[in-house]
């Protein structure tokens, strides 16, 4: 039987359970939630589950020494080296998919990738908008063109310090170019505390600039409703996205826009079982796109280089 292991299962943790045992073969899922006040909902999901698979809830990291065909991490930023760190000092993994914001230390991120590469973990971050059919379909479609596409993304109160790493993430994938430079300046001086503790939520504007001279901007605003959109430029593009209605709109016809949520998104896991690779963004990627966001936050913020950067 083939073990999957779930480190956090918080909000987003819990998603990506509600996932795994939508797998089609029967599954051993270890899930490891510190926190016992969110042991009933996920008892309840454990006593309401009829498939094939085995599931054991536990308060913290397995002692005895066991293999995982795959490890999904989604710990908040603050503890995730450290999960590592005693992870794979004990037991042995395959796959590892890790949330983001990664890290909050500068450090981390090269000192992470010097373990994984030592212990031959294949890791991916999860950046989901690559499993979107929606964006699949404008990657295929732009895959061929070989043109350089500006993107702009606007809204509010979709938490921009947790969730721009998504956008430089897309525009990467859209364009197949990787991010070159990231300018911070046009961020507000004012942050307001975030959900998470010891954390600050930011707003204003991020530009980034790609190898192939596609230009990226994220604006997000305060007040108002959840808002995202996305609007994708370029010689003979012009293409709109609202992703909460879920619609785009080319050329004056708008139709659906395909979506998924962490929750629906079952191919991850059922790739990384079956092949041992998946189609996320792989952890060197990533940590290059977060080495970029980290540094422009921290300096944003006022913060040296080798601060915590107070984001997750």
């Amino acid at each position: 039987m083939q073990s999957v292991l779930l480190v956090g299962c918080g909000n987003i943790g819990f998603r990506h359970l509600q996932a795994l045992v939508q797998l089609p073969q029967a599954t051993a899922i270890s899930i490891v939630e510190p926190n016992l006040a969110a042991h009933p909902r996920i008892a309840t999901l454990i006593a309401e589950h009829a498939g094939p698979h085995r599931l054991e809830l536990h308060a913290a990291l397995p002692q005895t020494a066991a293999h995982f065909d795959l490890a999904v991490l989604a710990t908040s930023a603050n503890h995730r080296r450290v999960i590592i760190e005693d992870l794979l000092a004990r037991h042995s993994v395959a796959v590892m998919i890790l949330e983001k914001v990664l890290f909050q230390r500068l450090e981390d991120l090269d000192a992470v990738l010097v373990l994984l590469t030592a212990q031959a973990v294949t890791t991916y971050v999860n950046c989901g908008r690559r499993y979107f059919p929606g964006y699949i379909a404008l990657q295929q479609r732009f895959a061929a063109q070989s043109q350089a596409l500006d993107i702009l993304i606007t809204g509010q109160a979709f938490g921009l310090a947790s969730n721009a790493v998504h956008f430089i993430d897309l525009a990467e994938y859209l364009n197949g170019s990787a991010i070159s430079k990231l300018d911070g300046t046009g961020l507000l001086a004012d942050t307001v505390t975030a959900k998470r503790a010891d954390c600050v939520e930011i707003f204003g504007s991020l530009t980034a600039q790609f190898a192939n001279g596609a230009r990226l901007t994220v604006d997000c605003r305060a007040d108002g409703p959840l808002a995202v959109a996305a609007r994708i430029s370029g010689q003979g593009v012009d293409i709109s996205i609202d992703e909460v209605a879920r619609n785009i709109t080319e050329s004056g016809v708008t139709t659906a826009f395909v979506s998924k949520n962490v929750s629906e998104c079952v191919e991850i896991y059922a790739a990384a079982l079956q092949t041992g690779q998946c189609d996320l963004t792989r952890y060197a990627d990533s940590a290059r796109q977060h080495r970029l966001y980290l540094s422009a936050v921290l300096a944003h913020l006022g913060l040296p280089q080798t601060a915590i950067c107070p984001i997750s």
